[in-house]
């Protein structure tokens, strides 16, 4: 026979330490809330404050991400329209040249620099008129208008886009009728050379530079009608942007001209007499390729950077 205690089977330790019958239960220190006034470690509260600020981590992310994927997107957007503007340019035959050449960094590059042109006015600029005053038979008004036609007939024969590419008539349109007739057969022999200028399509004059003297006088011409006599002497440069290794000479061809011209009293003179004549010219270049200038064309000298280099033609 077993006693009571002997019957009564062991209780297995309970792990939150259940007291005998009549004892309130011990609830752990983290159910209670003591555990609260217990200073936490200093790993405990980065724990905590970096779990406290997980959400607006993300939320940061998130919007760094959206801006990168914006500011990536516009940048090859602007480059995708660069591109399509590029080739609707070359697909429409464009040919709008830049207004100055540009170095390979993408500056400025100033095809004159040291040259002895480095200072010439550039284009119409080169062209001054001497202050006008009466001469013999003309008026202070008639030698202003005779100034300004030859003036003009400067710029359409060296300058002008037409004539560079080959189009004489705007230039001939500016002298008398039978000047006209007679000039016209200059284009035919290329001997236009001593008071003109035309560039090949392969080539292309960046931008010219002149420096020169404008003078006149009253006289008369070979049948004694009064004319007023104006000698043009300029130095035309022009800059083709070409290879070079000596700064300002390689890409420079240049001509050197002597123009008479003439504008004759036009009273009791035919109208097919009346007007601007051109009575003579002569010229001599630098720096040119003489084979195409004898050809009507004025190219510069493919620069070797040997003696007799800028030997005339």
């Amino acid at each position: 026979m077993t006693t009571e205690d002997e019957a009564t089977p062991p209780v297995a330790p309970d792990r939150y330490d259940v007291a005998t019958r009549g004892e309130a239960v011990r609830l752990p220190g983290w159910m209670t809330g003591e555990d609260a006034a217990t200073p936490l470690t200093r790993g405990e509260r980065v724990r905590l404050a970096w779990s406290r600020q997980r959400g607006k981590r993300h939320v940061a992310l998130v919007v760094l991400l959206a801006l990168a994927l914006l500011g990536a997107t516009a940048t090859l957007g602007h480059v995708a329209v660069d591109r399509v503007r590029a080739g609707t340019a070359r697909a429409t035959g464009s040919s709008t040249p830049s207004p100055v050449p540009l170095s390979q960094v993408g500056e400025p590059r100033d095809l004159f620099a040291g040259s002895a042109a480095a200072d010439f006015a550039v284009g119409e600029k080169a062209l001054t008129l001497p202050r006008a005053t009466a001469a013999g038979p003309f008026t202070a008004a008639e030698v202003t208008a005779a100034l300004t036609q030859v003036r003009k007939a400067l710029a359409a024969g060296r300058l002008d886009l037409h004539m560079l590419v080959g189009d004489p008539e705007p230039f001939l349109a500016l002298l008398a009728p039978d000047a006209r007739r007679r000039l016209a057969h200059d284009f035919d022999d290329n001997s236009f050379v001593y008071y003109a200028t035309r560039i090949g399509s392969g080539d292309r004059a960046e931008e010219i530079r002149a420096r020169g003297t404008i003078r006149y006088r009253a006289t008369r011409n070979e049948r004694g009608v009064p004319v007023l006599e104006i000698t043009t002497a300029y130095v035309w440069v022009y800059a083709f942007d070409v290879p070079r290794t000596t700064p300002g000479q390689a890409g420079l061809a240049a001509i050197r001209d002597e123009v008479v011209w003439q504008v004759p009293r036009s009273d009791g003179l035919p109208a097919a007499q009346r007007g601007l004549w051109l009575v003579s010219a002569q010229a001599s270049t630098s720096n040119v390729e003489c084979s195409r200038l004898a050809e009507g064309f004025l190219t510069v000298y493919p620069w070797m950077g040997g003696p007799g280099s800028f030997q005339p033609c």
